[in-house]
């Protein structure tokens, strides 16, 4: 019977798996028209999102010396700011993830792009003081280990919604639970290999409805709007040939917040990097 359930969960994972695959690409296809720019630059903008998108990595600083300031850096040169809460309104962002989505990173990314503080929903939920001063709040409701921040709907401008395919979510979202249940610094070890199937036989179909039921919440959220939202998929965001191209495209999104001015695009691959 158990080798059964096992089996049963095991399609299950591949079965979502793949749909995720498939929803994330149309996703971000879909959501890939770029911000209105009323000083006629998206044609250049454009140009270079495709260079970076479509360039192999070793070749990037041949095809892209006219973008970058320093032709023999492969990202160019930048200096990362120090993120700041903003000191006039902003038009927040949610920043939902599933956890082992990679939240972590995008927002230390964002902050670059932004020299903004991020806050997280807990933080949000009882601080009055960061309510539209930070550039977006981090969380991972629905899921249980977020919070709502309904209430504060009228604060956000829409959402930055990072996805990664669950086959690799879930196992990393494993993987930061052992670590912390154990008391050992995040990102330091790798759990047991015994110990994650003990826990996948045990959680696996729980944890994929709760990663579409996630993904499922904010799609719906802004059905009826889809420019306030930007759907960032880690697998492009971590890759060496479409990452710069993608974080140019979070930049041009965040840059049409009310209140955030991103980083320029000539300085965004450097600051991916």
């Amino acid at each position: 019977m158990n080798g059964r359930r096992r089996a049963a969960s095991l399609a299950a994972a591949i079965g979502l798996s793949c749909f995720a695959g498939i929803a994330i690409s149309n996703l971000y296809t879909s959501s890939s028209q770029e911000p209105n720019n009323n000083n006629n630059q998206a044609p250049t903008l454009r140009s270079y999102r495709r260079a970076l998108s479509n360039v192999d990595p070793v070749n990037a600083a041949t095809i892209t010396d006219a973008v970058f300031k320093d032709p023999k850096h492969l990202y160019g040169d930048c200096e990362i700011p120090k993120a700041r809460f903003a000191t006039h309104q902003v038009a927040t962002l949610y920043q939902p993830a599933f956890p082992g989505s990679g939240s972590r990173m995008t927002y230390e990314l964002v902050e670059a792009l932004t020299g903004m503080t991020i806050s997280n929903d807990h933080n949000y939920a009882i601080d009055p003081n960061v309510h539209n001063h930070v550039v977006s709040v981090k969380t991972h409701y629905p899921n249980r280990n977020g919070i709502s921040l309904e209430a504060f709907d009228d604060h956000f401008h829409g959402a930055l919604l990072v996805i990664r395919n669950p086959i690799k979510a879930i196992p990393s979202f494993f993987n930061f639970w052992y670590e912390r249940i154990n008391h050992l610094e995040n990102h330091s070890v790798r759990a047991p290999t015994e110990e994650w199937i003990a826990f996948r036989d045990a959680n696996l179909g729980e944890q994929l409805k709760s990663w579409r039921k996630h993904m499922d919440y904010w799609l719906k959220k802004y059905e009826n709007d889809r420019s306030k939202l930007l759907v960032l998929p880690y697998e492009r965001l971590t890759d060496n040939a479409r990452g710069p191209g993608t974080a140019l495209k979070l930049a041009l999104f965040l840059d049409s917040v009310e209140g955030v001015n991103a980083a320029k695009p000539e300085e965004v691959a450097c600051l991916w990097h």
